[in-house]
């Protein structure tokens, strides 16, 4: 499996200092409102995606669930400091090392620029706000280290102006992130690209798991159908609740394999709890079929008795799994603290609390 082997992460929104060891295939964090699990995973996303200079405020929009503008990059930064540069750092199971760091600074406009060197206007008077973001990043191994950036530049309304890209750097990396928010659900690309594959009856066959008078999954005009036995006409997925929604855009995210990594903010959103065990027995065999690995965050008990009723049934996936707490605390700052399987199991029979070490 190529992945990530850890991550560590300086001055993101509210985290300091994290590091997280020893990933494995699937691996779930757990935590208290605002100790930073979500911002693990958008670090996770940034760092797979770091030749995309959009991809910053895509992160923010996903928290927002609605439009942000780029003066809101600055919650990326750590007490809205813009000298605490986020950095985020990963070891990867190929070897190689990843480094991504965000600067927000001001780039003159070329007429500006001119006028600059002319001395016709102060530099003071020019830079009246932040207007770049840029993207300082570098792939390294014991061979060779590469140093690229890429930045957006935006007028003072926030239009783009400017957007560069690196050179000759292709990512290999392909992150699916999937929100919180149930109403951004939206499985039409990965079932296409199953469909191109011939790959789409193993969607069917995990969404038969879920319902199994469900007969087939369609994608007409970019939105997702499903039939049942009992109706001669397709319903959009999108009329349908929040759970059939949001199972099959797990399952479709998960069966895809140019989905390299899959990352999946509350888990348990909209979900009954009688769906939660063969979710996971989806994503699992999904994830090794396919040799992808996958971050998810909980904050539900339920969902982990689950995972380790599927794990007793499935020993063949208990070493394919880590449990991280994350807990911000008042002497060390941001820590995870990691569990395997024997962990989980332990815990669920002896109803220990896993979902924050300093209650």
């Amino acid at each position: 499996m190529d992945g990530l082997k850890n991550i560590e992460i300086k001055n993101f929104r509210g985290i300091e200092n994290l590091k997280i060891e020893d990933f494995s295939r699937v691996n779930v964090f757990l935590g208290q409102n605002s100790s930073g699990k979500s911002s693990v995973l958008e670090c996770i996303f940034l760092l797979m995606g770091m030749s995309n200079p959009g991809l910053p405020q895509n992160v923010n929009a996903l928290r927002a669930r609605h439009f942000t503008t780029f003066s809101d990059l600055n919650y990326l930064f750590r007490n809205d400091d813009l000298k605490l540069h986020p950095e985020i750092s990963s070891e990867m199971m190929n070897e190689t090392n990843r480094h991504l760091s965000l600067e927000l600074t001001y780039v003159f406009e070329k007429n500006l620029q001119q006028d600059l060197q002319a001395e016709r206007i102060p530099s003071s008077e020019a830079k009246t706000y932040q207007n770049t973001l840029k993207m300082n990043f570098s792939i390294n191994n014991n061979l060779e280290s590469n140093n690229y950036e890429c930045s957006i530049t935006v007028n003072q309304a926030g239009g783009i102006i400017d957007r560069k890209i690196s050179d000759g750097y292709v990512e290999k990396y392909n992150a699916n992130i999937i929100s919180a928010d149930l109403s951004v659900c939206n499985p039409a690309n990965d079932i296409i690209e199953l469909t191109k594959m011939k790959r789409k009856e193993v969607v069917l066959e995990m969404m038969q798991k879920f319902d199994s008078h469900i007969t087939t999954v369609e994608i007409l005009k970019d939105v997702a159908y499903i039939g049942f036995d009992a109706s001669e006409q397709l319903m959009a997925v999108d009329m349908m609740g929040d759970g059939m929604r949001r199972f099959l855009n797990i399952v479709a995210a998960s069966a895809n394999p140019k989905n390299s990594i899959v990352i999946i903010d509350e888990i348990d959103n909209g979900l009954h709890y009688s769906a939660y065990k063969k979710l996971w027995e989806a994503i699992f065999a999904m994830a090794v079929s396919t040799d992808k690995q996958v971050f998810v965050t909980t904050h539900s008990r339920e969902t982990l008795c689950r995972l380790n009723e599927m794990l007793e049934e499935h020993p063949e996936y208990q070493q394919e799994m880590r449990l991280y707490t994350i807990e911000n605390t008042k002497l060390q700052g941001h820590q995870a603290y990691k569990m395997t399987y024997n962990g989980l199991h332990e815990a669920c029979t002896n109803d220990i609390e896993l979902r924050s070490i300093v209650l």
